[in-house]
C-alpha cells in the first residue's frame, strides 16, 4: 500500500514535516511494510519557504530588515533554481508572530521590511520572485513594500506618509518615478491563501483586522484608508482594485505590489503543489492523508487539505483528514475528504494541547490505520 502523507503545519505545535513523521509512525505500527511518501505542504502562508526548500534544491538566505514596527529583525528567505528565483514570505519580516500581543496595532504596522527583503533578492540578480502572503501583522495595503522600493506616497502638503495602515487616510498623491527599475523586468508571483476583496464586510480590515489588534472603530478607519489608496492607485493602474478578489490578503498587500510589479496572483496551495510536482507523487497512491490545525468548512477556501484532496480525487484516490480539532461545520468537506478525525484526546487547556500534539497525532494515526485493517479483514 502506498500512502501519501500531505498535511499543512499544525500552527504553534508541529511543522508540516513533523506532522508527516507523526502520521507515519502511527501507521507503521499497523502497516509496517507499506510505502510512505511525505509531501509536507503550505498554502502560501507561514512555512511556505520551509516546505518548498524541503522539496527543491535551494539555498537559505538571511537579511537584516525592519520588523512591522521598524525594529531590526533577521528575515529568512531562499534562492532557488541556481539563484534565478527568490522565495519570500511576508511573515518573515512583517509577520504577526514577530509582535507580542500588546504590540499588535495595524494602524502603525508596516510591510516596509518585506520590501527590504525583496530589494535584497533583486540585488542577488533574481529573475523571478515567489511571495507568500499569509501571517502578516499589517493592514497597510502593501504601501511599506512600495516605499522600500522607491515609491513616494504623499499627503496634501507633499510630505511623505508615515508608515502604517492608518496613515493612508492622509494620502493625496502617489509618485512612482523613483521605483527601482529592476521591478518591471522581474516576474512576480503572489501565493494567496484567501479570496477576500480589499474593502467592505469581507475585506482585509473587517475580516483580518481584529486578529491584528484592531477594534471596531479602527477597522472602519482602516477600511476607509484602503479605499482611498485603491482609488488613487487606480490612476496609475487603470483599475480600482477595491473589490478585486484576493486583494484583501495580508492587509491588502497585493495592491501595493501591483503598483511596482506585474503581479500574478495564484492560490497559494496550487502554486506549492505545482512547484513540488504533487501530481507525479500521487501516481500509484492508495491513500492520501492530509490535515491542518483545525478543519471546518473554511478549509474549502483554498486551504491545504482542500487543495491536495482535489488533486487526489481527480486520480480516484481516497482521502482522510486528520486535524488537531474539527470545527462545528464540516459537512461541506465530505464530498472532498472521505473521513475526518480530530487528534485532541479530551478537553484541555491550549498549552497542554500544544505540548501533546505529537503524541496525539501519532495515536490517532495508529487508530485510523487499525480501523482500515479491520475493515479489510471484515470484507474478506
Amino acid at each position: 500500500m502506498k500512502v501519501v502523507i500531505a498535511p499543512d503545519s499544525f500552527k504553534e505545535s508541529l511543522s508540516a514535516k513533523q506532522v508527516c513523521e507523526c502520521i507515519e509512525r502511527g501507521f507503521r505500527k499497523i502497516f509496517p511494510e507499506s510505502e510512505y511518501v511525505h509531501l509536507p505542504l503550505a498554502d502560501g502562508g507561514e512555512g511556505t519557504v520551509e516546505v518548498l526548500m524541503q522539496g527543491l534544491q535551494g539555498e537559505m538566505q538571511q537579511t537584516l530588515v525592519s520588523d512591522p514596527l521598524g525594529r531590526e529583525v533577521t528575515a529568512h528567505w531562499a534562492l532557488l533554481d541556481g539563484g534565478k528565483t527568490a522565495l519570500i514570505e511576508v511573515a518573515a519580516a512583517s509577520g504577526l508572530d514577530l509582535l507580542s500581543s500588546h504590540e499588535r496595532n495595524p494602524a502603525t504596522t508596516s510591510t516596509f521590511g518585506t520590501g527590504e527583503v525583496i530589494k535584497a533578492a533583486l540585488d542577488c540578480g533574481v529573475e523571478k520572485i515567489l511571495l507568500g502572503l499569509g501571517g502578516s501583522a499589517t493592514n497597510d495595503g502593501g504601501v511599506g513594500i512600495a516605499q522600500a522600493l522607491g515609491a513616494k506616497l504623499l499627503d496634501h502638503n507633499g510630505a511623505g506618509l508615515k508608515r502604517g495602515g492608518l496613515a493612508l487616510n492622509g494620502l493625496a498623491s502617489i509618485d512612482l518615478t523613483a521605483i527601482d527599475p529592476r521591478c518591471k523586468s522581474t516576474e512576480f508571483v503572489v501565493a494567496c491563501d484567501v479570496s477576500n476583496p480589499l474593502i467592505g464586510a469581507h475585506g482585509a480590515s473587517a475580516v483580518f483586522g481584529p486578529q491584528k489588534g484592531a477594534n471596531a472603530e479602527l477597522v472602519a478607519e482602516l477600511d476607509s484608508a484602503l479605499r482611498k489608496f485603491a482609488q488613487l492607485g487606480s490612476l496609475h493602474l487603470g483599475i480600482d482594485h477595491s473589490n478585486s478578489m484576493g486583494f484583501g490578503a495580508a492587509g491588502g498587500t497585493p495592491l501595493g505590489l501591483s503598483l511596482i510589479f506585474d503581479v500574478q496572483i495564484k492560490p497559494g496551495i496550487e502554486m506549492v503543489l505545482d512547484t513540488l510536482e504533487a501530481d507525479t507523487l500521487l501516481q500509484g497512491a492508495d491513500l492520501v492523508i492530509t490535515g491542518e490545525g483545525q478543519m471546518d468548512n473554511q478549509t474549502l477556501q483554498g486551504k491545504t487539505p482542500f487543495g491536495i484532496a482535489r488533486r487526489a480525487k481527480r486520480l480516484g484516490i481516497p482521502v482522510i483528514g486528520l486535524a488537531g480539532s474539527l470545527g462545528k461545520e464540516v459537512d461541506d468537506l465530505y464530498p472532498h475528504i472521505d473521513s475526518l478525525f480530530a487528534s485532541v484526546r479530551s478537553p484541555q487547556a491550549l498549552p497542554q494541547v500544544l505540548d501533546e500534539a505529537s503524541a496525539n497525532v501519532e495515536r490517532v494515526a495508529r487508530n485510523i490505520a487499525a480501523n482500515l485493517k479491520l475493515g479489510m479483514q471484515l470484507t474478506k
